[in-house]
């Protein structure tokens, strides 16, 4: 029974049984090794004498190959099932990637492991079935919640990658954190696999294509194309699933670029930026959103949206060496995060219909990828010519979204409802 006591986030962690137990419960093994190394990424490569245009081309090659993956993701995810596909194409998406990151030379190295980890985006579509497809939809928006959560609160480990950068210099200290990647997120992958049971869903679609060809599963995409842009809402989720992952792409690949190449703040700092944001985030999930739940998605998200832009706007704005900005910023930053992220992916799924949501994520993941593809290099080109314009059209797309948001109350109420 439910302790009346207790704060609803934590109650609803004990309450998980199944599948998005295993899911969340597994989740800081991968969270942990990730939160060590996504600060130091483009710092690293500059390192080996990537330029910015290069870095942003590899976002953009990871982006193609996402894309790919994506147009395939549907019919693996059913054809495999949900459980053995998510635990092969972890493997090779993260398990190797990390490998070939921890003994790369040049960008050619960097474009190889980018084709690796390209292939997430099937296990994202396989993971997120074993996630929510045997849930209660009332509790999604708590379920996402507690995923984000999982992987924020594993970030109190990321001083050992401030320690290591500032002891070792940061490529050293990059290759041994990527070996540690390697060993803690193959753990997971295998764990998940071992306590996750295939879904109802996943079932049926196993045996509805038993027997059948890849080729074969895919062969009614066109009518799942027909049926994505016949509906309102679930082209509303693809615009969604398209603006944040644009903005997330551009946040998470220069903002290291930024703050180390024209704002002069020590590589070392770039760890304890993310303790800050995630310790943020974690007050907001745990004592601000469960107040705002009766808000639905639209207020929030919108709130949010403002704040993602003041925070772009005071990065922008700020003089060389000024440390206490980048806080601000991380501040503004995290509580936008946790406004908008939880609530944009429950919707998404939410927007979907549940009898063919693996093949309708795949598709809708391929358009949304292919229409983000050139904003890496475009990030890219802009960041070689001013560290400051990729932060300026995010906040262009910041505008967007806002728009959009208002433009489709009566929408998101009701998904709410």
């Amino acid at each position: 029974m439910p302790h009346r006591n207790r704060h609803p986030l934590i109650q609803s962690l004990l309450d998980l049984r199944g599948n998005p137990r295993a899911c969340v419960y597994t989740e800081p093994l991968w969270g942990i090794p990730h939160s060590l190394y996504t600060p130091f990424v483009s710092v690293y490569m500059a390192a080996l004498l990537l330029t910015d245009r290069q870095i942003g081309l590899i976002a953009s090659v990871s982006l193609f190959f996402r894309a790919a993956a994506a147009l395939f993701s549907g019919a693996v995810t059913d054809k495999l099932g949900r459980k053995m596909t998510t635990l092969i194409f972890d493997i090779l998406s993260w398990s190797v990637p990390c490998l070939l990151w921890a003994f790369s030379q040049n960008f050619w190295w960097f474009v190889i492991a980018a084709a690796f980890n390209g292939m997430w985006q099937i296990t994202d579509n396989s993971w997120t079935c074993l996630l929510v497809e045997d849930a209660d939809k009332s509790v999604m928006v708590k379920i996402f919640s507690l995923v984000h959560l999982s992987g924020h609160l594993a970030v109190i480990f990321a001083p050992v990658a401030a320690i290591l950068v500032n002891r070792l210099t940061i490529v050293p200290a990059m290759r041994i954190i990527y070996l540690f990647t390697f060993l803690s997120m193959t753990a997971k992958f295998i764990l998940l696999y071992i306590y996750c049971d295939e879904t109802e869903v996943g079932k049926v679609r196993k045996r509805e294509t038993a027997g059948m060809s890849i080729w074969k599963v895919m062969g009614g995409y066109g009518q799942i194309f027909k049926r994505i842009f016949a509906s309102h809402d679930m082209v509303l989720a693809l615009v969604f699933a398209a603006i944040f992952g644009i903005t997330n792409m551009v946040m998470g690949t220069f903002f290291g670029l930024f703050t180390t190449g024209r704002l002069l703040i020590a590589e070392h700092y770039l760890a304890i930026f993310p303790i800050l944001r995630s310790l943020i985030i974690a007050f907001f999930l745990f004592v601000v959103l469960p107040r705002l739940d009766r808000f639905g998605f639209r207020l929030p998200m919108q709130t949010g949206l403002l704040f993602y832009a003041a925070c772009h706007t005071v990065l922008i704005l700020s003089p060389k060496e000024t440390l206490y900005v980048v806080f601000i910023y991380i501040f503004l930053e995290a509580v936008a995060f946790s406004l908008v992220m939880p609530r944009c992916d429950s919707l998404i799924v939410l927007l979907i219909e549940p009898s063919e949501r693996a093949r309708i994520r795949g598709l809708m993941t391929v358009v949304v990828l292919a229409f983000s593809i050139p904003f890496g290099y475009l990030a890219g080109w802009l960041s070689d010519a001013d560290r400051r314009l990729p932060f300026v059209l995010n906040i262009t797309i910041f505008v967007v979204a806002f728009i959009i948001i208002a433009a489709n109350k009566k929408r998101l109420d009701k998904a709410h409802t």
